[in-house]
């Protein structure tokens, strides 16, 4: 009986280690979120404090399947919600997880954190966060909190994105119903153009190549939405690569 307890704990604790190592490389999309274009997509932006911290399947040797926090909020930055409210979210113990701090196994309660979240569509009534995303301990966001409160001075709208494979001097081309915008890649396969807010069709070209969308991208590129202020991210990859 010993014998099985002992083999038992060895997988749970296998498993943990195994979590955790994917979850140190957690697979992000490209290109990475900027905070204009997270800020519009969120169901909600706040500074809020956790107030209970519940950890679903915790087993004596400390794995857990989930985790459920819930937040007061502090302050209302985007989104249906009140200051003093609270509201929930829901992250599964796996590489997708937004970790909050590295290595906080222990509970949370009590830290302040600047929360961009959407609706759960996977837990009724709780919110998710982008663990690639821009939330981050309420200590390290000054310079993204003046940033969001400068998004309404903004105006016009920005498209960017890479090439997945950094192929440089790629013809990108948004269209829409106030005319059509384009630009080629740089070096590193980045690009940026400057676009009037509104839906855009967005395709890559170069004589002899034939691009697609990527797997990875936050946005399709035959219906992006730009914000006024905001931006949208895309990104391309040769078929066949």
């Amino acid at each position: 009986m010993r014998a099985v307890t002992a083999i038992v704990r060895a997988i749970l604790l296998c498993s943990t280690l195994l979590l955790l190592c994917k979850s140190a490389s957690a697979f992000c999309n490209v290109p990475q979120i900027r905070l204009d274009d997270e800020f519009f997509v969120s169901d909600i932006v706040f500074t809020g404090t956790i107030v209970a911290d519940r950890k679903i399947g915790l087993t004596r040797e400390g794995f857990f399947e989930a985790r459920v926090f819930t937040w007061r909020v502090d302050t209302v930055l985007r989104g249906a919600i009140t200051s003093g409210q609270q509201v929930k979210t829901f992250t599964g113990n796996d590489s997708a997880r937004f970790p909050l701090e590295s290595g906080a196994a222990g509970s949370l309660a009590g830290r302040s954190f600047l929360v961009f979240a959407f609706r759960d569509e996977q837990h009724a009534g709780s919110f998710a966060i982008d663990n690639c995303g821009n939330s981050v301990p309420l200590r390290a966001a000054k310079s993204k909190i003046s940033e969001i409160k400068a998004l309404p001075l903004h105006h016009g709208g920005l498209l960017y994105g890479s090439m997945m494979d950094g192929d440089a001097g790629v013809r990108i081309t948004a269209k829409g119903s106030v005319g059509s915008f384009s630009t080629a890649t740089k070096d590193d396969g980045s690009f940026q153009i400057n676009v009037p807010p509104g839906h855009y069709s967005v395709i890559a070209e170069r004589p002899g190549k034939v691009f697609s969308k990527t797997d990875i991208a936050y946005k399709d590129p035959n219906d992006v939405v730009v914000p006024d202020g905001g931006s949208a991210g895309l990104s391309f990859r040769e078929k066949g690569r």
